[in-house]
């Protein structure tokens, strides 16, 4: 039995931006698909709503697109056996799509954009992930020639290599930036300046990529939450991407509850999140009801579910607190202040329609 419960969330940094990135191709390609199913359905006005890159794309010729798809594979590969040094093998896998049956060259051109921008972003984790850690693993996940030579070549100097970590973050902040530069500006300085210096600028760049990945892992905490609740087949309010960095609350039901739903409340800077089963009702009808101890006890047979979907994707909660059902009353909030499902606005619809027809 569950009543309202406190669980301290923990995230795996890698796990869950992994768990982010492989949402987001999922959603690229179901995305692509729709699209290349509207354009068989209608050769006018559907066509000129495809994003110019896929339209692009798929204009390329059977022959061109299959081998863009292979390059985009191999790339792939490649990022996922370089992430053995971070995270388990199978984890960066479990990221990537698969390639479409169809013969449809819009179905392809959606996997091969989506696979494309999943590499990137694998990159861009491991990058980020190498200067957190101020190991070597950069030279091998380049993004660009110019990094490259940054990063691997020995006649650069180390404030250019401590920079070329952060090459791929884009715009360099000014506090890292102005730090650079005077290094730069006073190439002869005496060696115990140069040094603290240098160590400065080491601090910094490793505050900016601790930030970087920190918020990263927050947008994508908030994404693998939206899409967790999803898959088990619950109807969820849109989960702001900011919800574990300034806290907020999300409200998520099934189909069949009624006027019960979850609210979770997430509390970012104490780092925990609070689940209770609440009632809308309306101000005329905010009596207890004998079914709130039922709600309560089912949400508990189904809060296990999440945890595990959650920690599969990174997310851990572990539990603080857990009250018994009917230990304290479901909270009661007007209906007004929730959000309405597609459930409730088809009995809304269906409510007004008698309304009319009786008069």
């Amino acid at each position: 039995m569950s009543g309202p419960t406190t669980a301290i969330f923990v995230a795996d940094p890698i796990t869950v931006m992994l768990s982010g990135s492989a949402i987001r191709a999922a959603q690229a390609i179901a995305e692509g698909y729709a699209n290349a199913a509207n354009l068989r359905d209608s050769q006018n006005e559907r066509r000129e709503r495809l994003s110019d890159d896929l339209k692009e794309a798929a204009a390329m010729g059977r022959e061109a697109l299959l081998e863009a798809v292979k390059a985009a594979e191999a790339e792939f590969d490649a990022v996922a056996k370089l992430a053995q040094r971070y995270v388990a093998l199978d984890k960066v896998t479990a990221t990537r799509p698969a390639r479409p049956d169809s013969d449809s060259e819009m179905q392809l051109a959606a996997y091969m954009r989506a696979m494309q921008a999943l590499v990137k972003e694998l990159r861009s984790i491991l990058l980020t992930e190498s200067a957190r850690r101020m190991d070597d693993l950069g030279g091998e996940l380049t993004l660009d020639n110019a990094i490259a030579e940054a990063a691997g070549a020995g006649s650069q100097t180390a404030v250019q290599r401590l920079l070329a970590r952060i090459a791929h973050l884009g715009e360099m902040p000014e506090d890292i930036a102005s730090v650079a530069q005077e290094i730069g500006d006073a190439p002869f300085m005496d060696t115990e300046r140069a040094q603290l210096l240098t160590n400065e600028l080491r601090l910094r760049i490793q505050k900016r990529v601790e930030s970087v990945q920190s918020q990263a892992v927050q947008e994508a905490s908030a994404l693998v939450l939206q899409q967790s609740l999803q898959d088990l087949g619950y109807q969820v309010e849109d989960v702001s991407s900011t919800l574990f960095v300034e806290g907020g609350v999300v409200h998520f039901r099934r189909q069949g509850w009624d006027n019960y739903m979850v609210r979770m409340r997430v509390d970012a800077r104490a780092g925990t999140t609070n689940f209770n089963v609440i009632r809308a009702v309306d101000e005329a009808s905010n009596e207890r009801s004998v079914l709130d101890h039922l709600a309560e006890d089912r949400w508990c047979a189904e809060f296990t579910a999440l945890l595990q979907a959650l920690d599969v994707r990174g997310i851990h909660l572990n539990v603080t607190r857990r009250l018994e059902a009917g230990e304290l009353p479901v909270q009661l909030v007007h209906k007004d202040k929730l959000p309405q499902f597609a459930e409730d606005e088809k009995s809304e619809r269906t409510r007004k329609l008698q309304t009319r027809e009786i008069k």
